[in-house]
């Protein structure tokens, strides 16, 4: 029995070498599955669907989104851990995707249970306040912060959401307290803070730009690491002095973990070429994201990484909990 190993595992890896070309030109071979782990009409689907077409396009299959919400998007990160790793299924991840595991366990590793693809774009934020507020500046609202701490209060809508996690991470950049008051959803939340009822926000772009424009609140800065696409004129924080505090709401796209290597390299090129298409380029633009350049599968992975430390840095020392 033991003199048969050595040539069954000889005969196993000739046989993966065999298949590997054949892999590579049969891939794929059915529609790629794309799920999105919130509802239709939301930006993960509206990003999916910006190069959905150029990626079909690019493999000779249809992309078909597969809408799987729940549970803050784990659900679908659950179902996608389940799928085989054949490349035939992808996944368009949030920052809830490594933020989540961190507040609820969950059966798999954010990072370690996938295979990135690349970075698609990301999303800025923007800090506002009420129209009437005093605070013009992001030196008046640190000014006021640290001379009676705790009693601004900002919006947050949903534990572990970006825009709580990124008030978070401006604060611990300034050494500043604010008060959190909790909304279920925006809606409610946008009403109040317009009235003046609350002091600050950290609010999407194309929610806040337009109320921006109209005069209802007043924008201190583009949080991300760069400009926002409909406020260009606005400073980041990062160019008003504020290191450590430019976080991005970024969209990755990932597989299960595993796939054969000729299938990721397919991969890999086919999502080169749309990402510098400047047709992609302007639809993502126009769902309101900046496009990102290409990564590849091991930058994609190492971003990944990076920013579930950042977090889990961030849930322990602020004691962030779940929600209920």
């Amino acid at each position: 029995m033991t003199a048969t190993l050595p040539r069954r595992a000889l005969l196993g890896a000739a046989a993966t070498l065999l298949a590997a070309p054949a892999l590579a030109q049969t891939f794929p071979s059915r529609p790629i599955r794309f799920i999105s782990p919130f509802p239709a009409g939301g930006i993960i689907d509206l990003v999916i669907r910006a190069v959905s077409d150029d990626l079909a396009a690019e493999l000779g299959q249809p992309v078909v989104v597969d809408v799987r919400t729940g549970a803050g998007g784990m659900i679908a990160a659950q179902n996608l851990t389940q799928s085989p790793a054949d490349g035939q299924s992808w996944l368009l991840a949030s920052l809830g995707h490594v933020v989540g595991p961190l507040l609820t366990p969950q059966p798999f590793h954010p990072v370690d249970s996938f295979q990135g693809l690349t970075k698609v774009s990301h999303a800025v934020s923007v800090l506002v306040v009420p129209a009437n507020s005093p605070i013009r500046s992001m030196a008046d609202l640190v000014a006021a912060a640290r001379a009676e701490p705790g009693r601004l209060n900002y919006l947050r809508p949903g534990n572990g959401s970006f825009a709580h996690m990124a008030t978070e991470v401006i604060q611990r950049a300034q050494n500043i307290r604010m008060t959190a008051v909790d909304y279920r959803g925006l809606p409610p939340g946008v009403v109040d803070l317009i009235a003046g009822r609350l002091d600050v926000a950290v609010l999407a772009e194309g929610l806040a730009s337009g109320h921006v424009r109209e005069g209802r609140l007043r924008a201190l800065a583009a949080v991300g690491t760069t400009r926002a696409l409909a406020l260009p004129d606005l400073p980041t924080l990062g160019e008003q002095g504020i290191q450590g505090a430019d976080v991005d709401s970024w969209y990755i796209a990932i597989a299960p973990r595993g796939l054969p290597d000729p299938v990721l390299a397919r991969i890999t090129e086919a999502w080169s070429r749309v990402l510098a298409r400047p047709e992609a380029q302007q639809k993502l633009r126009g769902v309101g994201t900046v496009p990102s350049a290409a990564m590849t599968p091991a930058e994609t992975q190492a971003l990944l990484a990076r920013e579930y430390a950042t977090y889990a840095t961030l849930v322990r020392e602020a004691g962030i909990r779940a929600d209920g």
